[in-house]
């Protein structure tokens, strides 16, 4: 892959501040892309900035939540005043904490789809009438490999990652005849500094064929390739990147 894949596009990221998130924004500025990462987290996001100019990249943060439309309006209209453009919409942001089905409150609930589900619906149709109107586009939503599976642990979590995946479908039909292509990612277990801190992953790796967790750069390698020119023909699918989990 080229260094300067993404040269010349604007590539914008949701919860790019950390996680799989970061290793998205830095392999894309890495390739040439100028990315706007989308935060609630100002202190975190600025850091991620930081890093990510170091070494000659051009990365601007935008405070936005995902679930607000106005903020997420807000952040495009500076990204257009100053880029002119928009190619790229990584559907990143998200939120997992654990609940039982007896656990789950009704505030619990509808936070945890707010932000996955309402989240990704918003933010992509904040963002997709300029690449409608330039006809051209990329839009990728990280879901998980949990919307397929049996998840007692986590419900809603699964069942609103399992809305995103139906919502990539439903975005993909609309958009495709103008030249916009939506698809997924679903990663499973990821070795992240906050998996990694929660100490679940080494009780997952013997399930997994390959043996090991994923690094967030295995799960950016493949959003990359759905995001990028290459891509002319993938659309409307989400691909499991779960080293094999859910094929047993």
């Amino acid at each position: 892959m080229s260094e300067a894949e993404f040269g010349g596009q604007v590539a914008v990221v949701t919860g790019g501040a950390a996680g799989i998130g970061f290793a998205i924004s830095r392999l894309l500025s890495e390739r040439g892309a100028t990315v706007c990462l989308l935060d609630v987290d100002q202190k975190a996001m600025d850091g991620a900035i930081e890093k990510l100019t170091k070494g000659g990249g051009k990365a601007k943060g935008y405070v936005a939540d995902v679930t607000k439309e106005d903020t997420l309006q807000k952040a495009r209209d500076a990204i257009l005043k100053e880029f002119k453009r928009t190619d790229v919409l990584v559907n990143n942001a998200g939120i997992y904490p654990k609940a039982t089905l007896k656990e789950i409150t009704v505030e619990g609930w509808n936070k945890m789809f707010d932000v996955n589900a309402l989240g990704m619906f918003l933010t992509t149709r904040t963002f997709m009438d300029q690449m409608v109107s330039q006809k051209y586009g990329r839009i990728v939503s990280i879901i998980t490999n949990d919307a397929y599976i049996a998840k007692p642990t986590t419900p809603h979590y699964a069942a609103s990652k399992a809305a995103v995946l139906s919502l990539t479908k439903t975005f993909a039909a609309e958009l495709g005849p103008h030249e916009v292509i939506v698809n997924g990612v679903s990663p499973g277990a990821v070795a992240t500094e906050r998996a990694k801190g929660e100490g679940w992953i080494p009780q997952r790796i013997p399930l997994i064929p390959v043996r090991r967790a994923a690094e967030p750069e295995d799960i950016a390698e493949v959003v990359l390739f759905l995001a990028s020119k290459r891509n002319r023909f993938v659309v409307g699918e989400t691909v499991v990147a779960n080293g094999g989990f859910t094929m047993l």
